[in-house]
């Protein structure tokens, strides 16, 4: 209604559960108490105008403000009906220079620009973030009121990012490495179950020390495991025997013969798991197993001529199979272990028993007098006595330098460093050391039985 004041007063009543608010609106006064049919319209335009103002107000997320569509970013999201973000500029802000209880504002993180980005609904690249490191620290551009979040905000509005949202982030990606990019850890990963990476060194490492060079450095890194354990299995473990080129190409044309075939196994497994397109892919089976049988043959005829199989190798008039040329093909590999002397009493247990069973078969089988017992016995003196002095002078030699090996051992410990692999269990090495260990150990046994 109007009043006597030239003022027009509305009042709104909101009736709810618990209570009745009442708001009061003061509208500009009018000069005269009636309007004219043009001053209304004017009045409508004028409330209209003040609608479609608050209708155009947003809501923000975070602090509950409604607040004009300037206080918010554009979101590019095609998804978007508002074409706004969720939270106003000033709670992005907020979020990523961590404003404290204080409303003091700290230096952005890259967790809290992630943060921002992520209620603001815009990628987080780590291509834009290094782009925004290094525009705020520019002291060039003289922007001295530039941090990370201001040059990051600006960056992800960039016309090359619309339409990406938080989930177009670096993160969500997956990495994807072609074979020719791959490493060898690349290949490893996930498979130490099959084949470590430390055997693959060592099997690359011998078979280059073996041939002089690599002969598989063009293969893909998925296929060397198998490639360099199959070879090293085929060439002989000196390096000298490894001159016959014939033989050694041959080996290497094999091993790759086996590589192919495992691939063919498993292309037509592969097709032929699909039992309604077997029909389909028959063809393509039957070229697989023609190509299969050349490849086998070609192997068979490789390993014929140059003797590498089992039915046409030529080891066992070599001796290579006996016991003497097990031991001289260990010796060829310079390893310390090969060093001990198979055939001797006392680092054979076999040739201990041996000795113990001819020294008894040897003295049943002599019927001596007591002359000759006696002249037995001082010969066995005097080389009894002769090694007894000869003893302790080796165990004193040998104690000295078994203290300073112990003492090495410690030295490397200390120091951090670890023992080589070289170094070996003397009970685990010679049978005399353990011999004792064992005889202690059967004391208490015979003593339980009687």
């Amino acid at each position: 209604m109007w009043n006597k004041k030239d003022k027009e007063v509305v009042s709104l009543a909101t009736k709810g559960r618990t209570k009745t608010t009442t708001k009061t609106v003061k509208i500009k006064p009018l000069a005269s108490d009636k309007m004219t049919a043009a001053e209304a319209r004017q009045r409508v335009v004028e409330l209209e105008e003040e609608l479609e103002r608050e209708k155009s107000k947003l809501w923000c997320h975070l602090c509950g403000r409604k607040l004009v569509s300037d206080r918010f970013y554009i979101d590019t999201d095609p998804r978007s009906k508002s074409g706004y973000t969720a939270i106003c500029r000033d709670c992005a802000r907020r979020l990523a220079l961590r404003t404290d209880i204080n409303n003091e504002e700290h230096e952005p993180t890259k967790e809290s620009c992630k943060e921002a980005l992520f209620y603001l609904n815009r990628a987080f690249t780590e291509k834009i973030w290094d782009a925004s490191v290094a525009e705020s620290t520019n002291d060039a551009l003289g922007n001295t009121k530039n941090n990370v979040w201001t040059s990051l905000v600006k960056n992800s509005a960039l016309p090359q990012q619309a339409g990406l949202g938080w989930r177009d982030s670096d993160m969500f990606k997956t990495h994807i490495k072609y074979e020719d990019e791959k490493t060898a850890e690349d290949v490893m990963a996930g498979r130490e179950d099959q084949d470590t990476y430390a055997d693959f060194l060592k099997n690359k490492a011998d078979v280059t020390r073996l041939l002089s060079y690599d002969p598989f450095e063009q293969e893909k890194i998925s296929d060397q495991p198998f490639l360099y354990s199959q070879l090293l299995g085929l060439l002989d473990a000196s390096e000298d025997a490894n001159d016959d080129m014939m033989r050694t190409a041959s080996c290497i044309s094999i091993v790759r013969g086996f590589l192919q075939l495992s691939k063919i196994d498993d292309t037509i497994a592969k097709l032929m798991s699909d039992l309604s397109q077997v029909q389909n892919n028959s063809a393509t089976i039957k070229s697989l197993q023609e190509s299969k049988g050349k490849v086998t043959s070609m192997i068979k005829d490789l390993a014929a001529e140059s003797c590498i199989s089992l039915k046409n190798s030529k080891n066992a008039k070599k001796g290579e199979n006996t016991w003497t040329g097990k031991i001289k093909k260990i010796r060829d590999l310079n390893l310390r272990a090969a060093n001990v002397n198979g055939f001797d009493i006392q680092t054979c247990r076999g040739m201990q028993q041996v000795q113990e069973m001819s020294d008894a078969s040897i003295m049943k089988q002599l019927a001596l007098d007591e002359s000759e017992w006696s002249d037995m016995v001082a010969e066995m003196r005097e080389v009894i006595v002769a090694l007894r002095k000869e003893k302790e002078q080796y165990k004193e030699i040998n104690r000295i330098l078994l203290q300073e090996n112990l003492d090495l051992k410690d030295y490397l410990e200390d120091i951090g460093k670890k023992p080589d692999k070289n170094f070996v269990n003397l009970k685990e090495m010679y049978a005399a050391f353990a011999t004792t260990e064992e005889e202690s150990e059967e004391v208490p046994k015979d003593a339980n039985s009687e």
